[in-house]
């Protein structure tokens, strides 16, 4: 992931990954999952299809494992963390797919997002604007959102016996090496330090 530290157009790429990767594994999904080599064709889009269902639609034999923010964070008030999270996407004018019916804290939607603040803070950088605020909300996300949960739901994760285990590490690392590169406070603050 070094090659990501740098690069914010390389870090969305990876966010984008994930997204597939945690995105239901129909047959467009599972053509692009295939095609950008995330899964082994060998597995079987059934496979994967029960794998996803069994984990986090219905259980499976042990607890679901919910991909929403809220059902991962009951202590925080889901009705909070959507509100929140609906002002961020309205902040920059970034609208949920009316067609794909997801909730603002879904993993893939998180994932998303962060993928285009990557991509709008890498258009800044080559334009010679300012990517500051987009470096902000980022970190700002992250903080609050993803990363705030992400590691429960990773531990969660890689204990299942399932093709889904092994995406933890790597989402866990995206993560952090997002989160070192962004640093814990925003550039102007480090400055006047």
């Amino acid at each position: 992931m070094n090659t990501l530290i740098d690069n914010p157009k390389a870090m969305a790429s990876g966010y984008l990954a994930m997204a597939q990767m945690f995105s239901y594994p129909d047959a467009d999904a599972w053509r692009r999952l295939t095609e950008n080599g995330l899964v082994d064709p060998a597995l079987g889009r059934e496979t994967l299809e029960a794998e996803y269902l069994g984990l986090f639609e219905m259980g499976g034999g042990t607890s679901t494992m919910s991909l929403y923010e809220g059902q991962n964070r009951p202590e925080r008030g889901r009705d909070g963390i959507l509100q929140e999270l609906l002002r961020f996407y309205e902040f920059f004018d970034v609208h949920l797919n009316q067609d794909e019916r997801e909730y603002p804290d879904h993993l893939v939607t998180e994932l998303e997002f962060l993928a285009w603040l990557c991509l709008q803070e890498h258009a800044a950088l080559r334009d010679g604007r300012d990517a500051e605020p987009f470096q902000n909300a980022a970190r700002d996300f992250l903080v609050r959102h993803l990363a705030a949960w992400l590691p429960d739901f990773r531990q969660r994760l890689e204990a299942t016996e399932t093709t889904y285990a092994q995406y933890g590490p790597t989402l866990g690392e995206l993560v952090e090496t997002h989160r070192s590169r962004l640093g814990d406070q925003p550039q102007k603050s480090r400055e006047m330090q």
